[in-house]
């Protein structure tokens, strides 16, 4: 990427008047052909002042609605296809992100579209038929574009802190039917109180206007199930960013310990006995400039957002006898505590609403609570039910025995991730608690509860391959990953994106606003080559700091050749969480590439590689719970369009399905009783059971 820098300076007036005097092309040649024009391209210089992102000024700008209908009272025009433009500009105009990329320009707007445009000032084909180019001029940016019935020309200044925009709409056929107005952009503000879809990325840390790739992660190291880590223990950190030629770590601020080799591995002496440690590390460019950080806390005590009763103590009455009922709750990273309810059977006896002021820490400290519960009977139940302020609610209860209220209650509650099918491989749905059978070792145990899908929230993760060869299969992949998230994301759902061709990036961290998402998503543009591995770790260790449900969709098409991560870690690392991963392939192997003449490389060596690559991805998703879907784009009766949209379709119905069983355990964090999980039906299958705790 690349950017040029040259001052700005002219006023929203004088914008106007540049618009008069661009001149616009004679359409006709251009019509019904793909990016060819007899009007000679003209060389593009690029005034750096416009790149970045833009947010709306409403207050200072022309509605462009209202404009149409003003012109359209007065008699000056009628034309309804100028007035659906008005519309459509008047949602497209909330924000704008322009960036460089190789020798195009790229435009983002305010609903998520993309427009590329070479800086050589050649005619570019836009989507749905219509066709456009850039031309720069001293201190102007102009973008020209003909459609089938309209043209327009947009000119771009830069006063001071601020973008100015003169449009200029007209009819084809009319020169006098058309209308002007003027739009006027800040800079989006620096924190993250705006509500705005791109008020929350890190422009400051930009190339040519688009993020920076990311920088550091720390790969948590290997261990067995609720193992605790002491002693000597290997760690390593991810690096997608070819910046860095050297990381630190810092154990609990102890001397730091600097890795200059390109894997970045080292070991560390941890207590022992096993505590809970804060890992720091840090990454430097050849300079000795910090690029970024990141932090993981070893032996975390920090299970599930769940509320347990700790205690059931004997407390002397004047008038009648009574229990003093003890209780943890633990916050998840995403909520505060609210309300805690305690009950006895189905009556409520106390409730609290005041914790004091709770310190902001990460993770959320957990909450003590106890409550009296009055003139206990044998066999009653006593329920305490803690409520969140994102809405959800937690639940424990505890049976009173006679003569069996124990001070201490120690157990805990496990949550495991399932998705059961039928024997033809759908996922099946009306499931009990009595369907299932687990066991820790040779124990059985009786599980708790089944919540389904609607009542626990998803983390979804997509990482998107965006290298070049990806280009010609966008448009729609962007369309139909777009109705793919909006029909799997409930309110109380969250997403993330990821991007990556030959290096990676966090398009979107995560969030429940579906407009970011559909926004972010927008800023993908294909090019460059594929680092599939770095881009699935990196996925991964995105859901490590996140509650509830989990999957990841990946959508590639290449074998990886860029990755800086050895080819292994990213399938150990998948199959060691369990993360249902879901690979929608993309072969274009069979014949040329679609939309273009070029020829994709199908020697024998490209073609055992290709196959070593789709075996890999088989064997992740299938021992991680999910599918992998290989559509060839060229080779097939059914439409490669369709059967994508039916890959996601299928992904889509499994994360309907997927159910938290839980139960309690007494054996203690750290013990190696991993829970062994069955179907108890004859004609269902458990596909997965993934265990929903901090992969840390």
């Amino acid at each position: 990427m690349k950017a040029s820098a040259t001052s700005f300076r002219l006023s929203v007036a004088i914008a106007a008047s540049l618009v008069l005097t661009l001149r616009l092309p004679n359409p006709e040649p251009m019509l019904g052909q793909e990016g060819s024009t007899e009007v000679p391209a003209e060389s593009t210089a690029l005034p750096a002042g416009v790149l970045g992102p833009w947010i709306l000024n409403a207050e200072l700008s022309e509605d462009p609605v209202l404009k149409a209908r003003q012109a359209a009272r007065e008699g000056r025009w009628t034309s309804s296809t100028l007035q659906e433009q008005a519309r459509n500009y008047d949602g497209r105009r909330a924000s704008i992100l322009m960036g460089i990329e190789d020798d195009s320009l790229l435009v983002l707007d305010g609903l998520g579209e993309t427009r590329a445009l070479p800086l050589d000032g050649a005619w570019q084909a836009l989507e749905p038929d219509g066709q456009g180019r850039v031309l720069g001029s001293g201190d102007t940016l102009s973008i020209e574009t003909v459609a089938k019935k309209w043209l327009g020309v947009e000119t771009f200044v830069r006063e001071q802190d601020r973008l100015m925009l003169a449009a200029h709409l007209r009819s084809r056929r009319l020169a006098n039917v058309g209308f002007r107005f003027h739009t006027v952009y800040d800079r989006p503000p620096a924190g993250p109180a705006s509500d705005h879809p791109l008020a929350d990325q890190p422009f400051v840390d930009t190339v040519g206007g688009f993020p920076r790739p990311a920088t550091i992660l720390i790969v948590p190291p290997e261990r067995g199930y609720g193992e605790q880590l002491s002693g000597r223990v290997g760690f390593q950190t991810l690096v997608v960013d070819p910046a860095v030629t050297a990381v630190e770590y810092r154990l609990d601020g102890r001397p730091p310990k600097r890795i200059r080799q390109p894997r970045y591995r080292t070991h560390i002496e941890l207590d022992v006995p096993p505590r809970e440690q804060t890992l720091d590390v840090l990454a430097y460019d050849a300079e000795g400039v910090l690029l970024g950080a990141d932090e993981l806390i070893v032996n975390r005590i920090d299970g599930p957002a769940a509320v347990r009763i700790t205690s059931i103590r004997d407390q002397p009455g004047e008038d009648a006898p009574r229990v003093l009922v003890g209780a943890t709750v633990a916050p998840p990273w995403s909520a505060r505590l609210k309300r805690v309810e305690f009950y006895r059977g189905e009556t409520l006896v106390a409730a609290l609403e005041d914790f004091g002021e709770a310190p902001h820490t990460r993770p959320p400290q957990a909450v003590h609570v106890e409550a009296p519960i009055e003139a206990p009977a044998p066999n009653d139940f006593v329920r305490v039910k803690a409520k969140l302020t994102d809405g959800r609610e937690l639940e424990d209860a505890a049976l009173l025995q006679e003569g069996d209220h124990r001070g201490e209650i120690d157990v805990r509650l496990v949550q495991i991730q399932v998705l059961v099918t039928d024997r033809e491989g759908n996922p099946v749905s009306g499931l009990t608690p009595e369907d299932f059978e687990i066991r820790e070792g040779r124990r059985p145990i009786e599980s708790a509860q089944l919540h389904t899908a609607h009542n626990v929230r998803l983390l979804l993760g997509l990482a998107i391959d965006s290298s070049e060869s990806m280009r010609p299969a966008w448009p729609h992949l962007r369309h139909t990953a777009r109705g793919f998230l909006a029909a799997s994301l409930t309110p109380q759902d969250s997403a993330f994106l990821v991007d990556f061709d030959d290096t990676v990036r966090l398009l979107q961290r995560p969030t429940t606003d579906k407009r970011r998402l559909r926004a972010n998503l927008g800023r993908l543009v294909p090019g460059g080559g594929t680092a599939l591995h770095d881009g699935l770790l990196f996925s991964l260790l995105q859901f490590r700091r996140e509650p509830g449900r989990r999957a990841l969709v990946v959508v590639t098409d290449g074998v990886d050749g860029d990755s800086r991560s050895p080819w292994q870690q990213a399938p150990d690392f998948a199959e060691r969480l369990g993360i249902p991963i879901y690979f929608i392939e993309l072969d274009r192997s069979a014949k040329p590439v679609i939309g273009t003449g070029s020829l994709v490389d199908r020697t024998p060596d490209a073609t055992l590689l290709r196959e070593q690559a789709r075996r890999r991805l088989r064997r992740i998703s299938r021992h991680t719970g999910g599918r992998h879907f290989h559509i060839d784009l060229v080779a097939h009766d059914v439409p490669w369009t369709a059967r994508i949209e039916q890959a996601f379709d299928r992904i889509e119905e499994d994360l309907r399905h997927q159910h938290v069983l839980t139960y309690y355990t007494d054996q203690p964090p750290g013990s190696d009783a991993k829970p062994d999980i069955r179907v108890t039906g004859r004609k269902l299958a458990l596909r997965s059971a993934v265990p929903l705790r901090a992969i840390e």
